[in-house]
């Protein structure tokens, strides 16, 4: 019987919680997005008939064979023999 009485008024505050009415959420306000200004498409030069454009200008080759030779020199002697570190 006092179980039944707890799980009766258990009942009831659990009831009057459920039934308030819950506030309903405020609207979000609309965001107007402002149209972002196109960047301008760079110039093109144009050429005329019969002319030809500049060309680019040119790579200096770098000869790996010799830069390969120099560095071998500078740490073997002559003799091949490897010099010491200081």
């Amino acid at each position: 019987m006092k179980y039944i009485i707890l799980g009766v008024a258990g009942l009831l505050m659990l009831g009057g919680c459920v039934g308030q009415p819950r506030p309903m959420p405020k609207p979000k306000p609309v965001v107007k997005e402002e149209p972002k200004p196109k960047p301008k498409p760079a110039p093109v030069k144009h050429y005329k008939k019969g002319e030809v454009p500049p060309l680019p200008e040119r790579e200096v080759d770098v000869d790996l064979d010799n830069v390969v030779d120099q560095a071998a020199a500078e740490v073997l002697n002559d003799d091949n023999v490897v010099q010491e570190m200081p």
